[in-house]
């Protein structure tokens, strides 16, 4: 039975509704997406015969909300058809023919073409100290390569060659922000050796801080559930649409494979083409992050078990946290006469973003702050709240 005017752009209006739902349920859900797409999509359909058999006064105003509408379905329609081809085989055929093959007279590496024809993205460690350094593309042909810039911080190297295979292009930096665990991601590299090899699996973590021993990553990184070995370091890492997502790393002997965030390689990669290097910024303290174990493993006898927030435990001379007046702890004893900490200042958010932990204030600062930056702190001062703004420099050099 035809439907009122009225009731039709109430449907129209909960049609275009639902369709943006889907469509965002669709990016960032994979889970039992194409049953729920199918209902939704039967739902609508249904809605656009009532509307089209309904005798309207404003036809002209009521057609094209069904204009409007068709279109969304038939964009709808089509994210639908790419999700349900989005596989690791789809993705490597769309993508292998970017991934290089990077040689020096130590090592063995992988990277991918960035940019343009001739830049090749891969980590720091593969080619630092190096000066033969070795290009091969898919199709086995070999080119010398030379260093645009690198950035051991955040372990990411830009390379230059003289030409590539005119059917090898360039891949898409994505937005690392938008990770989750248990998203599912592909890497493609040349582990030990074998070139070209497919590895598929999973995020397991976001936002991690390591510590290596011979590669200064001072960036969080995207701890990877998927098979990495020697050799893969430098290759791209893909999610479900082709998008490198990150810069993998054949990781550490205990098997934590990771990658470096492609929004943290983007803003790096911009400034090697730019200037050849990249300066990251630095406040100038030692932050310790406050959990009850912590507040009881060193003593800190001002603050109660509960507190959380970053510590500041040292200040370092000439640098702006010094000249900003922020402090750090003062060495003690406790009523017991045991060893103990004042706390003096606690960062709780930079730029009103919480900083319960080191990787929190990490990834603000290293995606969004640069030297010459002004940046607010909120402050927890012996007790008191209070904001403090500090403007960063540029961190000291790796040696």
């Amino acid at each position: 039975m035809p439907i009122s005017v009225s009731k039709s752009l109430a449907v129209l209006c909960i049609a275009a509704i639902t369709l943006s739902s889907i469509n965002s349920y669709l990016i960032f859900n994979n889970i039992q997406a194409q049953q729920k797409l199918a209902t939704e999509l039967s739902k609508l359909d249904e809605m656009l015969e009532d509307i089209n058999q309904t005798s309207l006064a404003n036809v002209t105003e009521m057609r094209l909300l069904i204009d409007q509408l068709s279109s969304q379905v038939a964009n709808l329609q089509k994210n639908i058809s790419n999700f349900i081809n989005q596989t690791p085989a789809s993705i490597y055929q769309s993508t292998y023919k970017s991934v290089v093959v990077i040689t020096t007279n130590t090592r063995l590496g992988s990277g991918f073409l960035f940019n343009s024809q001739n830049m090749i993205l891969t980590n720091w460690h593969v080619v630092e100290g190096e000066t033969d350094i070795q290009v091969q593309f898919y199709d086995g042909t070999r080119k010398p390569a030379s260093i645009v810039g690198m950035d051991p911080y955040s372990d990411v190297a830009l390379l230059m060659v003289p030409s590539s295979p005119s059917d090898a292009k360039p891949l898409r930096l994505g937005n690392s922000s938008n990770l989750y665990i248990g998203q599912q991601v592909v890497a493609i590299g040349n582990p030990l050796g074998l070139t070209g090899s497919l590895s598929s699996g999973y995020v397991s973590q976001v936002n991690e801080l390591i510590d290596l021993m011979d590669v200064p990553i001072i960036v969080p990184v995207v701890q990877l559930d998927i098979s990495l070995a020697p050799g893969n370091s430098g290759g791209p890492l893909l999610d479900t649409s082709g998008n490198v997502v990150g810069i993998t790393n054949a990781g550490t002997s205990y098997g934590f494979n990771f990658a470096i965030p492609s929004n943290i390689v983007s803003r790096v990669a911009a400034s090697l083409i730019e200037k050849g290097y990249y300066n990251h910024p630095f406040v100038g303290f030692y932050l310790l992050e406050l959990t009850p174990e912590v507040i009881k493993q060193y003593n800190i006898i001002n603050v109660e078990s509960y507190q959380m927030g970053l510590l500041v435990w040292e200040v370092i001379d000439n640098y702006p946290a010094k000249e900003v007046g922020l402090q750090g702890v003062v060495k003690t004893t406790d009523s017991r006469g045991q060893i103990g900490y004042m706390a003096k200042d606690i960062i709780l958010a930079v730029d009103g973003h919480p900083t319960r932990t080191i990787a929190e204030w990490s990834v603000y600062v290293e995606e969004h702050v640069s030297p010459g930056q002004t940046i607010t702190l909120t402050v927890w001062r012996s007790g008191v709240t209070t904001t403090v703004n500090v403007t960063a420099v540029i961190r000291p050099s790796y040696d």
